[in-house]
């Protein structure tokens, strides 16, 4: 049992480090922005919706914390599930193969949070589901956007 105890808190410290490179191996300085604004946005609206619900952690309830000491108090939504899915998200819409390894890890990072005893499996999926919106809609701002400004260039021509 510790050997997976182990496993779950690296996955859950480290794992990040995966969706992070396969992002970077997209070597398309433009869909790597969009990734790290969809990773802020999710950060933030992560931030402020653990404010609104304020929902204890499950090791609150168990009567302690046995792995280590996590960064805030309150549980939904989780903000390692919805930051791991924004980056395997913005991976998979430009890099299928590189996607999929993100969405791997991203998933092993969320397993590992509910392991842990760090959330409830809700949060993780609210996390999931608030990464992958907000990567989704940010890329598509993003080509709203960008078709906007070649309209605009043609019209001047």
């Amino acid at each position: 049992m510790a050997l997976l105890d182990s496993l779950m808190l690296w996955i859950s410290n480290w794992g990040i480090i995966v969706p992070i490179v396969c992002v970077l191996l997209l070597r398309d300085k433009k869909m790597i922005l969009r990734a790290i604004v969809a990773v802020i946005l999710t950060f933030f609206l992560t931030d402020i919706l653990k404010i609104v619900f304020a929902r204890p952690r499950p090791f609150d309830a168990a009567g302690g914390w046995f792995f280590s000491t996590p960064a805030d108090k309150w549980s939904f939504p989780s903000k390692h599930a919805s930051t791991s899915f924004a980056l395997a998200t913005s991976a998979v819409l430009h890099k299928k193969a590189l996607g999929w390894i993100a969405v791997i890890f991203a998933v092993l990072i969320s397993i590992s949070r509910i392991y842990l005893g760090a959330h409830y499996w809700t949060d993780v999926v609210a996390g999931a589901v608030l990464g992958i919106v907000i990567s989704f809609a940010t890329d598509k701002a993003a080509n709203y956007f960008e078709q906007g400004r070649k309209r605009g260039k043609r019209r001047k021509s």
